[in-house]
């Protein structure tokens, strides 16, 4: 279920007003970021794979047209070159091998970079934290020489000064002792049944030996791993290179995703209780979104972090919208047992009708979802016409005929339909409908 938010406020507008960014704004913008650079592995993938196969055609060509074969002996061509055609033949391998080498480095480096943003993250949840709570400043061990405080020139330039020192001398300490930090100052537990924990950590140190070892397992490495019951292959030991495969970096990013947006969600409410609201429409959109885009391994653990592990949400409606999405992501996955035990954990009976008809709909109760269609009707606020189409509670529903006939009965136009308006000659946009 989703909890969907618009603003037509024109862009220049929001310039000129754009307010101070907040718990929210952080999250969002981490979640944006790691999305972003998880998507770019298979682009650049596809990339330097085409310019491999290229190149190797080129070199092949190269041989077969330009240069003479002199013997062939245990699988081996010898060749004879001409003038300058061995630079020629050089420039290709060179370029071959450039583009080999690309395969290794690019996922290193973009591992490196999504670290890099996890801790770009941590330091602006910690300005969060510092700019809410400027008291835990007070426990600051970063004094100010005379000549410092008059080259701020104010107060609250000193301010500034001293939390970029705190929050530069935080990251520069390893991944747990920034957790050890957070915990001390919000005098709360982070890691408590903290299941991708163990993962984190192999990544964070992972990244180091692509930073100052070039990937080369070290003696760190493995003890770090070892303290914190980290899973690594039995085969990898000292002195191996440790490699970077598609599935390790998706792996990668959603740990990190699962980590941040818990750690923001965590501080947030810690912070600043009176933003319950807010967090709650935070983590219901964020959860919603990896729903709809089918990223049920990931929405998962949200989910069961919004409703099992914190202690209270701000409304119930808050609370059953969350429900709701846990329930159809265990259904999604294929675990149709849990799904049905979560729904029957809640009483449906005196809930809101569009609780009544996600919990039928999941029970593949179609004939009563039916009914609860048309009671709801065309103009009824609760489920609108555009969630029946979009929504991912209602992908099995959509599929049957009796739902599209009663679709069609409430709102006077066929499910599958799709409004396409032209704006002008060669310029068409699609409209959602409404």
């Amino acid at each position: 279920m989703s909890d969907e938010k618009e603003t037509g406020k024109p862009d220049e507008e929001k310039k000129n007003s754009a307010p101070e960014k907040g718990f929210g704004d952080e999250i969002e913008l981490f979640v944006k970021q790691i999305d972003a650079l998880a998507e770019t592995l298979p682009l650049a993938m596809i990339a330097i794979g085409r310019v491999r196969v290229t190149s190797q055609e080129q070199l092949h060509k190269f041989l077969r047209e330009e240069c003479k074969p002199v013997s062939h002996k245990d699988g081996m061509t010898t060749y004879r070159f001409e003038g300058g055609q061995y630079l020629k033949h050089q420039r290709f391998l060179r370029r071959r091998q450039k583009a080999e080498l690309a395969m290794m480095l690019v996922p290193r480096g973009l591992l490196v970079a999504l670290v890099s943003q996890f801790d770009a993250y941590v330091g602006a949840l910690i300005r969060q934290l510092f700019k809410s709570r400027p008291e835990i400043l007070d426990s600051s061990q970063k004094p100010l020489t005379l000549s410092q405080l008059i080259e701020c020139g104010s107060v609250e330039a000193a301010k500034e000064f001293v939390i970029d020192k705190e929050i530069e001398s935080v990251l520069r300490e390893s991944h747990n002792d920034q957790f050890n930090w957070l915990e001390s100052k919000l005098g709360i537990t982070l890691r408590k049944g903290l299941s991708v924990w163990p993962a984190f950590i192999e990544l964070t140190e992972r990244r180091n030996l692509f930073v100052h070892t070039n990937g080369v397992v070290s003696r760190q490495y493995l003890e770090v791993c070892r303290r914190h019951s980290c899973q690594i292959p039995a085969d990898i030991g000292l002195g191996d290179s440790l490699p970077i495969t598609r599935e390790y970096f998706g792996a990668a990013c959603d740990c990190l995703l699962e980590i941040g947006v818990k750690l923001g969600q965590v501080i947030w409410r810690k912070i600043q209780p009176a933003e319950m609201k807010k967090a709650d429409e935070n983590l219901v959109v964020t959860t919603y979104t990896m729903l709809s885009e089918g990223r049920y391994q990931l929405a998962l653990p949200l989910l069961d972090f919004a409703t099992e592990t914190l202690p209270r949400l701000s409304s119930e409606d808050a609370r059953l919208s969350c429900v709701v999405n846990r329930a159809q992501t265990y259904k999604w996955t294929g675990n149709e047992a849990k799904c049905r035990e979560i729904l029957d954990d809640e009483d449906w009976s005196a809930t809101d009708i569009k609780f009544r008809l996600a919990c039928a709909v999941l029970r593949d109760d179609f004939k009563h979802a039916i009914e609860l269609v048309k009671q709801i009707g065309a103009t009824d606020r609760h489920v609108e016409k555009h969630a029946y189409r979009e929504w991912p509670l209602f992908r099995e529903f959509r599929k049957s005929a009796e739902f599209a006939a009663v679709f069609q009965e409430v709102f006077g136009e066929q499910l599958n339909t799709l409004v396409v308006k032209s704006k002008a000659e060669g310029d068409l946009s699609t409209e959602r409908p409404n």
